[in-house]
């Protein structure tokens, strides 16, 4: 080996401090926001969370409770839901990390949670109670 190669020793403690701090960027520097996600007609086996706006173009039935901690928008309320004989599925637990545009109708075999606003083409219908942290506003009943 030549005397004008680099050679570099894994052994210096600053080389390991180096590498550390390389992975501890990686591991990190993930995505740092979330990204929309946008789907067909969709149904949930269980309760949503929603971490973000949710728009719905179409009906959502939901066998549990809704709640948005934002403004609420829809054709009209309705309740019981009609959710075609769907048990009630307190179990499971699907999170949705940032806003969800769903094209169609949504049904959610629990409860509903929004971080944010609710926006419903069409009506929503709830076995539970719809709560929301903002307006609820019909408009089918508020032209």
């Amino acid at each position: 080996m030549s005397y004008r190669m680099l050679r570099l020793d894994v052994r210096w403690p600053w080389w390991r401090l180096a590498a550390a701090g390389a992975l501890s960027l990686l591991a990190v520097a993930g995505p740092l926001r979330a990204q929309p996600h946008e789907s067909g007609p969709i149904t949930i086996g269980g309760s949503a969370q929603v971490q973000g706006p949710l728009t719905v173009h179409g009906k959502l039935v939901v066998a549990g409770h809704v709640y948005a901690s934002g403004p609420l928008t829809a054709a009209y309320f309705t309740g019981p839901a009609t959710a075609r004989g769907l048990p009630y599925g307190g179990g499971y637990l699907k999170v949705f990390n940032g806003p969800v545009t769903v094209h169609g109708d949504m049904v959610v075999r629990g409860d509903l949670s929004v971080a944010g606003p609710l926006t419903v083409d069409g009506p929503i219908a709830a076995s539970g109670g719809i709560d929301a942290d903002g307006p609820m506003r019909e408009r089918e009943y508020g032209r």
